[in-house]
């Protein structure tokens, strides 16, 4: 004779399917989307190839700078990740020399940090900072992630210091720290 109330069981057994179920939709609806931003990146590339070749075309470009400009089509995030590198090339660093001359040249990003933040009295947070060192420096791609890891890195090298201010994070430069002063980059080796 079966029972009118559910077993224990039989509650996990139907928890279980609806959560098995649950979760294949949610693989569909993530792989759609992944297809539909893969398309997306697709699409961006060839408008980027058929931009740098328009632009070799009208002679605004040497040829060598628009084959650098086509190698670097690894996502900015990526890129300029390898700018706040400990000093050895990550792997999927670029290994030309024309794909190594899309990364920006100047002086690492926490170095550029800390000078912001020597430059303001009153702590900066890190959407603050990026959005000053991006129209500082146009030429550097910068994302508050980025920018976060340099500051969190001046921190750890006692350069600038962190103050929360209930959910939000603020930086601020240390003032009278040798570490803040100009110091000789370390020789290559």
């Amino acid at each position: 004779m079966p029972e009118k109330n559910p077993t224990l069981k039989s509650q996990y057994a139907k928890q279980v399917a609806t959560d098995i179920e649950s979760n294949a939709r949610e693989q569909e609806r993530l792989k759609s989307e992944a297809a539909a931003l893969q398309d997306k990146l697709e699409a961006l590339q060839q408008d980027h190839e058929l931009l740098v070749s328009m632009r070799e075309a009208l002679g605004t470009a040497s040829a060598k700078d628009a084959k650098a400009a086509m190698t670097s089509v690894v996502p900015s995030a990526r890129r300029a990740g390898t700018v706040v590198g400990k000093g050895k090339r990550p792997k999927n660093a670029p290994k030309t020399k024309a794909a190594a001359k899309a990364q920006p040249a100047g002086p690492p990003l926490r170095e550029l940090v800390v000078a912001l933040l020597a430059e303001h009295h009153e702590p900066r947070s890190a959407a603050e900072v990026t959005k000053e060192l991006a129209k500082a420096h146009p030429e550097r791609t910068v994302n508050v992630t980025l920018v976060r890891n340099a500051l969190e890195a001046s921190v750890a090298k006692n350069q600038s210091e962190r103050t929360k201010q209930q959910k939000s994070v603020y930086y601020s430069a240390l003032t009278g720290n040798p570490s803040t002063e100009e110091q000789p980059a370390p020789s290559a080796g």
